[in-house]
């Protein structure tokens, strides 16, 4: 989301499931300021953060892209300082259904792996592995956790690029052709004003800029496309 960058020489790439990964240098910085705060409990814990991070996004990345690989549409993954893109040519028979059900895959594949960590969380503690206080392993559940809850439910918001946005342009242009990118855009920018203002609210600073943020970028779409 948010625009991605050029790729560098520094990149690391790879293949997953036969889908082709590049995590741009960018990807660390991002999420090693993201989870800043995790810092003041030492070192080990933002690295910690940093790999939570990287799996939370290359799960809800794998999902877009094996949902767009099975219906025929050949997929890669690009992860960088905003997040992660499934990247696909929308062609043969492309319809909103198949987008819809692309994009749900993301945020539905962290939500299993949340299913798949709580179902597992006797196990985890029962052999040790976490309890007993606090510990970088315990930190890391906790983290996969909540990430792949929370993010979740929030990227399936109404708000452009959000998924959730994405979902409500495709409904809106069904429903209104000519003016349904508009009618999203709009949709976006009032959804994102009122969860700004909760988050500044529950003084949770990082997410109310967040969507402040988003709610400008949704504002400015839709002033570049009254006014060109």
């Amino acid at each position: 989301m948010l625009g991605p960058v050029q790729p560098t020489p520094y990149d690391l790439t790879f293949s997953l499931l036969g889908i082709p990964v590049r995590v741009m240098v960018t990807f660390w910085l991002g999420a090693a300021v993201l989870g800043w705060n995790s810092m003041q409990l030492g070192l080990p814990y933002l690295l910690t953060w940093i790999v939570v991070a990287f799996v939370s996004i290359l799960v809800h990345e794998m999902g877009h892209a094996l949902t767009a690989r099975l219906l025929g549409y050949p997929p890669r993954i690009m992860m960088y300082h905003f997040g992660g893109l499934a990247l696909y040519e929308p062609h043969r028979n492309y319809t909103v259904g198949k987008s819809v059900l692309i994009t749900l895959a993301g945020p539905f594949a962290g939500f299993a792996l949340y299913g798949l960590i709580r179902l597992s969380l006797p196990v985890l503690v029962n052999s040790g592995v976490i309890g007993g206080g606090l510990n970088p392993a315990t930190f890391a559940v906790s983290q996969l956790l909540f990430i792949n809850l929370w993010w979740g439910v929030l990227n399936l918001l109404p708000v452009l690029p959000l998924d959730g946005g994405q979902i409500c342009r495709d409904v809106c242009i069904t429903l209104s052709p000519r003016r349904g990118t508009t009618i999203a855009i709009q949709i976006g920018m009032v959804a994102a004003g009122l969860v700004a203002f909760y988050f500044f609210q529950q003084q949770r600073t990082y997410a109310a800029i967040l969507f402040a943020f988003l709610g400008i970028q949704n504002f400015q779409e839709l002033q570049q496309r009254r006014y060109g």
